[in-house]
């Protein structure tokens, strides 16, 4: 090969060389500024999705109800997990009806242990006074269902009978004993109530000036409800067949009116 050729060939090469490198810092630069778009882009949509900024809740219903005394109650509870500790923790306790008019009950021979579902004995009354003997399981005749009933005499009678406080499913256990007696005198409970208050809740009578709870251990719980919150709304308590309209306003009553049964 000439010199010539030689010389224009490393040349050649050279020029080559360098722009190849500059080919590939131009590309480098490109891919650089393409990584810190992508960075920049991922941050934001990061930020995005975790900055929570301005939390905009649901908007709440505006509730009307003004806590009492009442609710600050602290009620004595049982926590049964079968029909033997229900037995165990009912027998020989004295309980006052808190669903009154609405939790019927049945005639119990102790001969047999056996409840007679077929002879209702009626309704208990609001704030009847209970002593619990024992507690069995039954099963009910039309739907099977395993049931636990309570045993009991009322306050001042031999008469035996059983009212259902629960249910067995498969291995499951639902007792709603607290929602259907007090285990303390509600008189002892509530003491600080009125005189004249308790003088009508003990007669089954509706005062205007009571509210809902005063109300429902007058006349019980079986009741019907207008639209509205508690205090605010008109009752239609069944009480034991002779209905009562209750109308209360700001959580005390301000209309009584003596209903037809229909």
């Amino acid at each position: 090969m000439s010199p010539i050729h030689l010389k224009n060939r490393i040349v050649f090469h050279a020029k080559f060389a360098h722009m190849d490198s500059e080919w590939r810092k131009k590309i480098q630069i490109t891919l650089g500024i393409f990584l810190v778009v992508a960075i920049v882009r991922v941050a934001m949509i990061y930020h995005a999705r975790n900055d929570p900024g301005e939390v905009k809740k649901p908007p709440q219903p505006v509730s009307s109800y003004t806590v009492t005394t009442d609710d600050y109650v602290a009620l004595p509870k049982i926590f049964p997990y079968d029909t033997k500790s229900a037995a165990r923790d009912l027998a020989g306790k004295t309980v006052w009806v808190r669903t009154g008019n609405q939790l019927s009950y049945y005639r119990y021979v102790a001969a047999t242990r056996r409840v007679e579902f077929n002879h209702k004995a009626g309704l208990l009354a609001p704030l009847e006074k209970l002593e619990i003997r024992d507690a069995v399981q039954q099963r009910a005749p039309r739907s099977g269902e395993r049931q636990v009933l309570a045993v009991f005499n009322k306050v001042g009678e031999q008469t035996l009978y059983a009212a259902v406080i629960g249910a067995e499913n498969d291995v499951t256990y639902t007792f709603l004993v607290n929602d259907m007696f007090f285990l303390d005198d509600p008189h002892k409970l509530y003491s600080y109530w009125p005189s004249e208050v308790w003088s009508a809740i003990d007669h089954h009578e509706a005062k205007p000036g009571m509210n809902e709870l005063q109300v429902s251990l007058a006349l019980g719980t079986s009741a019907s409800a207008s639209p509205g919150e508690i205090g605010e709304r008109t009752m239609e308590y069944a009480n034991g067949g002779n209905p009562v309209k209750v109308t209360f306003t700001k959580n005390k009553a301000v209309s009584v009116a003596a209903e037809k049964e229909q």
